[in-house]
């Protein structure tokens, strides 16, 4: 599948024709019927994500967009975010503490908090937020991410905050059907609250294009779907040669974290994947 705005933009005025408007994750509640959530994992290249909320802006959607803390570094990242949030969308945290902090709670407790207060500082309420994965960290003593927002002690200071992919459907009363296309394929992912605990991959399924995908779509349910901006491009000939870069990447990766010195390196400087 190609990943391109063109496409997107697609996919975008069928949903608007069929009758779904899609609405940040903040506003989701009980009492919903049926919505569609469009959610972006925003680990780097925001103008990328920026380009997307127009398209999405144009058909009357609204999104949430799940950001990297270290882009508020960057001044045009921060402009261009709250032109976001003046269309409407969600701006929130896609946040790696406890893979930062090595699985040290505390030190993952004062990060979130630094990183809370920055983005609020930016204009940026924390409402949902939503856990970044990280492949290739090593980890011990902890899961993934995810285990940040599974502690008791988490979820008691920040009641009023939730993880899209933890405690999301628990505190708003509602469940989803999640889509994603993590590894450059669009899947419908069968249990995305456990699949760092329960290999449920065979249970997947796979989508051929945006099409399929959306012709899976039933009034009266519920959806996330979930991209990864900075890998969608303004033309396929450019996405095929970053596509062909991710997937010799990956090989490589998959080679190399085989043995235990380069698992160690890879897992040392984790962040640099989050550019491809």
């Amino acid at each position: 599948m190609i990943f391109t705005y063109k496409k997107w933009r697609k996919f975008c005025a069928e949903l608007q024709k069929a009758g779904w408007q899609s609405r940040p994750a903040c506003e989701v509640e009980a009492s919903l019927s049926d919505y569609v959530v469009l959610k972006h994992d925003v680990e780097t290249a925001v103008k990328h994500a920026f380009d997307i909320a127009k398209i999405e802006h144009e058909y009357g959607h609204r999104g949430s967009y799940y950001v990297q803390a270290y882009l508020l570094n960057n001044s045009q990242n921060v402009a261009l975010l709250q032109q976001m949030r003046d269309m409407g969308h969600e701006i929130s945290y896609h946040y790696d503490v406890l893979d930062a902090c090595k699985g040290d709670l505390d030190a993952a407790i004062d990060e979130f908090d630094k990183s809370k207060a920055r983005f609020e500082e930016c204009g940026f309420p924390l409402v949902t937020v939503c856990q970044h994965g990280n492949p290739v960290v090593e980890r011990v003593g902890y899961t993934s991410n995810r285990d940040f927002f599974r502690s008791e002690r988490v979820r008691e200071r920040y009641p009023t905050v939730a993880d899209v992919m933890v405690n999301f459907q628990e505190q708003r009363g509602t469940t989803y059907r999640y889509f994603s296309d993590a590894g450059r394929q669009f899947k419908h992912i069968y249990d995305p609250l456990n699949n760092d605990v329960v290999d449920s991959a065979d249970r997947d399924v796979v989508y051929a294009d945006l099409e399929a995908l959306f012709g899976s779509l039933e009034q009266g349910g519920r959806y996330i779907i979930s991209i990864h901006p900075h890998r969608w491009t303004r033309s396929a000939w450019l996405y095929r040669m970053k596509n062909a870069a991710f997937h010799m990447i990956r090989a490589v990766a998959k080679l190399l974290i085989k043995i235990p010195l380069f698992k160690k390196v890879m897992s040392r400087y984790y962040y640099l994947a989050k550019k491809i």
